[in-house]
């Protein structure tokens, strides 16, 4: 059925390109802009990953030996009777820890000492009667390992600190005393303001999640409030950390232990990363940091209007390319419908090769199609050669030779096959019913044979010689001849052809031959020749001598591998001394049975 209308190629190829052009460019900017997005939160999400373990890391580096260093007192002191004598032990222990802004031996009556470093004096003093004494003594005691402790304010220095201590034993295992060190808040602050100077973001370590323990706004603290609220610091922004507008699950998804969390500040985005540590005290330590995303800023908007000049640009581009490829390619499809409709007309003498292409596809049809010229062609020429040569397997497998039929001499295998008692069926039949007959049944055998591979060279009254790997090369040609003739005698048991059972007999050898055509100059017949025919012949008359209707010769048993012979008797081929043996199959069900698969 033609249509009414039909759309040029070349518009299909212009718009048609233009269109997905156009798509392609949208999705692309649209891609291109959340995969951007994407990565630069990906990055912020690295960055301030990287930044918190670097401040955790830091936090350890600093306070981690001062835990080392009082274990390793708590070992070496177990005498607290002459404090004064420690004070070269201590000043030694200072020098490794320069971190620490104090230490003090307490013992269990309340008195002690305690060394400074940066006035570099030792202090004896008595807590006894502090309100606070027994409470931290039953605390220390009772915990009976070394321990951080809640932020303190320490008036003898005026600053905000970190506590550590670790009971004292004496040898005997009894309690005897406290050692204790500090690290001041302003110390910690002070590392991270110096570590993170103009990268952008704003480290922070707050405390039981609503004090400040580090920022790099802290100077001081009080005597009555050791640490700043989030309300007291006056970050505006850290202020508002545990009331964030969205969770930033985009980022909190590639990280293991880190939480996200972000505001809008104007026209920012804050992104908050920050993960807990439960190692330095009673309540847990939260140390993050927050960074202006600007994911909402004018640089942003200019990128974006950028990218969408460039993505006009190059549609454009895409546009004046599709008119210039659509005449490229509606050139040669125009070049193969005119050749096409010549051809149509029946004149191939008239059909010039097509031109190659650089387009693929298009070179490729251009190819196709002066493939099919060439192969209507040599039909022509099979026509006119089948008239001299009867199997048109011959005739195509060899007209690449111009026409001309070479001599082959080459291993085969032959199949010969007889219909029993032949000449009485003629007799009863007559000989129109039996020519009926016999295309009936040469109609069913060429079929099976030629699947198998095989070629019918000669029809000899109700006989049929087939060649295996001659003229079309098999190199299991043995074998699919022997499962030709059990196809061929299970189908001539199971029907009937014209309404007549027929029984037949076949012979197979394999062995040298000589395939050629012979006759006259205006008639020729491709056959084959030699001992190995005359010897599939002799077979396929042994099996009257032998009841059977299938005789191999020990030739072609030899390749068979896939059907259970039996050996039943032996031969001598003509022009040979030697006898040969002959196999059959185990019964006359000529079934296949299999060793392995065929």
């Amino acid at each position: 059925m033609t249509a009414g209308y039909r759309i040029p190629i070349t518009a299909i190829t212009v718009f048609g390109a233009s269109i997905l052009l156009a798509l392609s460019v949208g999705i692309v900017l649209y891609l291109g802009f959340s995969q951007a997005a994407e990565s630069t939160r990906q990055l912020w999400a690295d960055q301030g990953k990287t930044l918190i373990d670097t401040m955790e890391q830091t936090l350890d580096q600093r306070l981690k030996p001062i835990a080392e260093q009082a274990r390793w007192v708590a070992r070496d002191v177990k005498d607290l009777q002459d404090l004064s004598s420690f004070d070269d032990y201590i000043y030694g222990s200072l020098a490794a820890t320069p971190q620490v802004a104090g230490v003090a031996l307490i013992l269990v009556n309340g008195k002690g000492r305690r060394w400074h470093r940066e006035e570099r004096v030792a202090i004896t003093g008595d807590w006894s009667q502090k309100p606070w004494f027994q409470d931290y003594l039953d605390q220390v005691k009772a915990a009976g390992s070394a321990a951080w402790r809640e932020p303190i304010f320490t008036d003898t220095i005026d600053s905000s600190t970190l506590l550590h201590d670790i009971p004292l034993y004496n040898i005997d295992g009894e309690f005897i005393g406290i050692f204790a060190q500090i690290v001041t808040v302003q110390e910690l602050s002070a590392i991270l303001a110096r570590d993170h100077t103009d990268t952008g973001v704003t480290p922070f370590v707050l405390y039981n999640r609503d004090y400040v323990l580090a920022h790099p706004s802290i100077i001081s603290g009080s005597e009555q409030q050791p640490l700043p609220q989030l309300e007291e610091l006056g970050d505006l922004i850290l202020k508002r950390i545990w009331s964030p507008d969205e969770e930033a699950s985009f980022i909190s998804a590639a990280l293991e232990d880190t939480e996200a969390s972000g505001i809008f500040w104007g026209d920012a985005f804050i992104l908050y990363l920050y993960r807990d540590i439960k190692r330095y005290g009673p309540a847990p330590w939260t140390i993050g940091v927050y960074l202006n995303t600007s994911l909402r800023s004018g640089d942003q908007r200019t990128n974006i209007l950028r990218s969408l000049v460039a993505g006009l640009a190059v549609l454009l581009l895409g546009i004046i390319a599709s008119v210039i490829v659509g005449h490229q390619v509606s050139r040669p499809v125009k070049e193969i419908v005119n050749a096409a409709n010549t051809v149509d007309a029946g004149s191939l003498d008239d059909v010039e090769p097509l031109e190659g292409s650089r387009i693929r596809e298009l070179d490729d049809a251009s190819r196709a199609f002066n493939n099919m010229v060439k192969g209507l062609r040599e039909r022509q020429v099979i026509r006119d050669t089948l008239g001299r040569f009867v199997p048109e397997k011959v005739a195509s497998s060899l007209l690449a030779g111009g026409g001309a039929i070479p001599v082959q001499q080459t291993e085969a295998t032959i199949l010969f096959c007889d219909i029993e008692s032949f000449t009485r069926l003629t007799e009863v039949l007559g000989p129109v019913k039996i020519v009926d007959v016999l295309n009936a049944y040469f109609s069913a055998m060429v079929e099976i044979l030629e699947q198998k591979g095989g070629v019918v060279t000669q029809f000899q009254g109700d006989a049929i010689l087939a060649t295996f790997n001659v003229p079309i090369a098999d190199d299991n040609h043995a074998r699919n001849a022997v499962h030709a003739a059990l196809e061929m005698l299970n189908t001539v048991a199971t029907n009937e052809y014209e309404g007549e059972k027929l029984n037949i007999r076949i012979g197979i050898n394999t062995g040298k031959v000589v395939a050629g055509a012979i006759g006259a100059k205006g008639r020729l017949n491709y056959t084959v020749h030699g001992d190995a025919v005359n010897l599939a012949a002799r077979l396929e008359a042994l099996n009257k001598e032998y009841g059977t209707r299938l005789m191999i010769s020990e030739s072609s048993a030899a390749s068979i591998d896939d059907v259970e012979l039996s050996r039943i008797g032996e031969a001598t081929a003509r022009g040979q001394t030697q006898s040969i043996d002959l196999y059959t199959i185990d019964s006359d069900t000529t079934k296949i049975k299999s060793r392995s698969q065929p």
